[in-house]
């Protein structure tokens, strides 16, 4: 039985608005920005810290929003102004994101590159899996696990069409994590962009963690455990091996929480970190810095190693 789901798959083609002719609708978030070429690329790396952020789009200019990294995970938080669902009190959110990059596959697909280029943040050319988590503060008391939702990278499997995969996830105690996952084809995501004949497509589930508990990930991702991903087709046939990084995920944890009681997250990310602009990076390998100021470190990943 084929699961239902959803993926805001980003595309950097995307169309410009009807308002703006040839303009791509993410310029819009630096207007009125003192310094829009060194505004771009902090709000850039903020929506992709988030799984429901296209960066082809007018994604907002960070109002009531923060995020940042802590080892190898990302972490992105809104205000409960941000998130508010009708008269249901469900608090402010935040979404931790552990990720797998090595993308190794077995001997039934491969991780895709389409045409060996270099990872894009074009859905069909993404080769990063990620397993996000999604806290809710009821009150606006202590964070409590809300929702997962798992993605994978896209791959290109031979042979017939595969509707669902099972993944599974393992830590130092075993298997933490086994869930079946929907298979979703690069043109369900909008234009098809692969060349003729690859026919990639990406497995994904959600699930309700709040009612449906997930002790165990939870632990071995609060210890900062490196996991075991694997992902088999119906037969059993390997579609993927690789391997999701939690370390830092207590920090993120922590830093997401606080972030929602900062006082400078009301404000947009480019008058935040105005402040900032003139700093060099060697700055932030020392900065102290509320929570809801990480965001305007503008090193990479990378840079942060």
């Amino acid at each position: 039985m084929r699961i239902a789901f959803s993926l805001v798959v980003a595309c950097l083609l995307a169309s410009c608005g009807p308002d703006v002719p040839g303009r791509v609708a993410s310029d819009k978030v630096v207007e009125g920005a003192a310094n829009p070429g060194a505004t771009w690329p902090l709000l850039l790396q903020h929506c992709l810290r988030s799984s429901k952020c296209d960066p082809a789009s007018d994604f907002g200019k960070g109002e009531e929003q923060a995020s940042g990294l802590a080892g190898s995970v990302a972490w992105f938080a809104e205000t409960e102004k941000r998130v508010s669902e009708g008269a249901q009190d469900y608090g402010a959110a935040f979404a931790l994101t552990v990720f797998g990059n090595n993308g190794q596959s077995g001997p039934a697909g491969r991780t895709l590159t389409v045409d060996e280029r270099p990872d894009t943040l074009n859905g069909t050319r993404a080769r990063r899996s990620s397993l996000v988590i999604e806290y809710r503060t009821p009150g606006g008391g202590a964070p409590e696990p809300y929702s997962l939702w798992f993605t994978s990278a896209w791959l290109v499997i031979p042979g017939a069409a595969i509707d669902e995969a099972k993944v599974e996830i393992a830590g130092k105690a075993g298997v933490v994590l086994s869930e079946a996952a929907g298979a979703m084809a690069a043109e369900e995501g909008g234009r098809k962009t692969t060349p003729k004949g690859i026919d990639p497509v990406t497995f994904m589930f959600p699930r309700n963690i709040r009612d449906d508990r997930v002790d165990a990930l939870l632990a071995a991702l609060m210890a900062g455990e490196t996991l075991s991903l694997k992902l088999y087709a119906p037969d059993g046939r390997l579609l993927l091996a690789d391997a999701l990084y939690a370390i830092g995920y207590e920090g993120a944890l922590k830093q997401a929480t606080d972030s929602l009681a900062d006082p400078e997250i009301a404000n947009s990310i480019a008058a935040r970190c105005e402040r900032f602009m003139a700093q060099p990076d060697s700055f932030w390998k020392i900065a102290d810095v509320t929570p809801a100021l990480l965001v305007c470190d503008p090193r990479t990943p990378e840079q942060r190693r």
